[in-house]
């Protein structure tokens, strides 16, 4: 199963601005069937054998022909099926080989624009792997050109080749002309539509090359995409995410690795459209999940200032490489340990230390009795200074956990209560040795000193 995004999603800030992480794990349960056959009576003879084993001849679909402007709509969806499910197993061959020609056959010449714009984002994204499948029946013409609609889901793989496929769901239109089947456009899907071949219960997002023109560099670690407008921002860019990625790699929480962060710069436009669509006014950074062990994280044009852009990297980072594998963090009981950790990887190294996030944290306890450092995540319509003391909170807490209990000890304790899902109290009884309640308590004293 796979939980929905959180109506009030976790959020980052820091400093003049903030950071805010949307996050939804996919836990998907993969169940094998084993089939026990009970045989009785004689084994077959050999004779028998060799004859069951011949060889049988598969017959080659007929193709369909087009159907009568009078027959059933029943026969209509299958033959568009038929002729949509060829065009796009066409256009990804082309996509794949770089064929701009043959990627726009089958198509009308006014979705010439918008099939070049995805075009032109997938190949400089390195697309490797996309196969499109269509998800259920078409829907019969009811608008007045007399489109169909199909929704399609498309399994994709950037850069690297063997790599854990995300899925991008889009409601395509087609029309019949003289000449047959025609694509006529695309759009987000409509996520108050069912999609049957998706993950279960996921959520639709919206992909940065569904509706943005792309440019884009592959480094050692990373993908980094910019709108084309910010092509000239892209090598900058790509250097501070790889020196991001570096510092996240060391606080790998949990099995495996990440095998490529991917970072999308976002124009005021995109910021809205993106993904979940537009987050809270003091929301710089977004961690989204988009499949099974992968997190995509984006970023505000105008917080990547000189002075923060490497911070909030990392800290978006840190959360691509600590999140992973679960389906509990992004809580409410969590929300404190997961932004802390975040913000302890952006910290690091950061010039000044933790001034600000102490500022922070002095105008929020003026307002706010802290009993448990387990605060929860800000409200949509909050102001930024109080997400950015509860974000204080969460790192600071954290700080103390670390110079208590030491560094690998609290990795172990969040990996069981956030990756794990165990929750605070049995994480901290099995890697802290204590309840949770002394541990909280003794972390929310130590909190308020500072």
């Amino acid at each position: 199963m796979i939980d929905a995004l959180p109506p009030e999603p976790p959020s980052v800030p820091s400093r003049k601005r903030t950071w805010w992480i949307a996050i939804a794990v996919a836990l998907i349960v993969l169940a094998g069937m084993v089939v026990l056959v009970w045989r009785s009576g004689p084994a077959p003879s050999a004779a028998q054998t060799a004859a069951s084993a011949a060889p049988v001849a598969v017959a080659e679909p007929v193709a369909l022909p087009r159907p009568a402007a009078s027959a059933p709509t029943s026969q209509w969806q299958a033959w568009v099926t038929q002729e949509a499910t060829a065009i796009l197993k066409s256009q990804t061959a082309a996509l794949l080989s770089g064929n701009f020609e043959a990627y726009l056959a089958g198509s009308v010449p006014g979705a010439t624009a918008e099939l070049g714009r995805q075009f032109r984002s997938l190949r400089a994204l390195h697309v490797t792997r996309f196969e499109q499948t269509i998800d259920g029946n078409p829907w019969a013409p009811r608008t007045a050109s007399g489109d169909w609609r199909i929704e399609t889901v498309a399994d994709y793989c950037l850069v690297d080749s063997d790599c854990a496929t995300d899925f991008a769901e889009s409601d395509t239109l087609w029309r019949v002309t003289p000449q047959g089947l025609r694509f006529t456009g695309s759009r987000v899907h409509n996520p108050a539509r069912a999609c049957y071949r998706c993950m279960e219960g996921g959520q639709t997002l919206t992909r940065p090359w569904q509706t943005t023109e792309l440019a884009a560099q592959a480094g050692k670690r990373t993908l980094v995409a910019v709108p084309i407008a910010y092509r000239d921002r892209l090598a900058d860019l790509s250097r501070r995410v790889e020196a991001a990625a570096a510092i996240a790699d060391r606080y790998t929480v949990g099995a495996g690795r990440v095998d490529r962060y991917r970072v999308y710069l976002a124009d005021r436009a995109s910021w809205k459209r993106w993904y979940v669509g537009a987050p809270a006014d003091w929301v710089a950074g977004l961690a989204i999940p988009t499949g099974r062990d992968r997190i995509e994280t984006a970023v505000a044009a105008d917080s990547m200032t000189p002075d923060f852009a490497d911070e909030l990297l990392r800290h978006e980072l840190a959360h691509v490489s600590t999140l992973r594998n679960n389906s509990f963090y992004g809580r409410g009981e969590v929300w404190w340990l997961v932004e802390g950790m975040a913000e302890h990887v952006a910290l690091a190294g950061a010039p000044g230390g933790a001034t600000q996030e102490r500022r922070d944290l002095r105008k929020f306890l003026r307002s706010h009795k802290l009993s448990s450092v387990a605060v929860r995540a800000p409200g949509r319509t909050a102001r930024q200074t109080d997400a950015a003391g509860r974000y204080a909170v969460g790192y600071f807490a954290l700080q103390h956990l670390i110079t208590k209990y030491g560094r690998n000890t609290v990795l172990t304790f969040f990996e069981q209560a956030v990756q794990q899902g165990i929750g605070l109290d049995a994480a901290s009884r099995s890697a802290l040795g204590r309840p949770w309640k002394q541990v909280d308590r003794e972390c929310a004293a130590a909190v308020r000193q500072l």
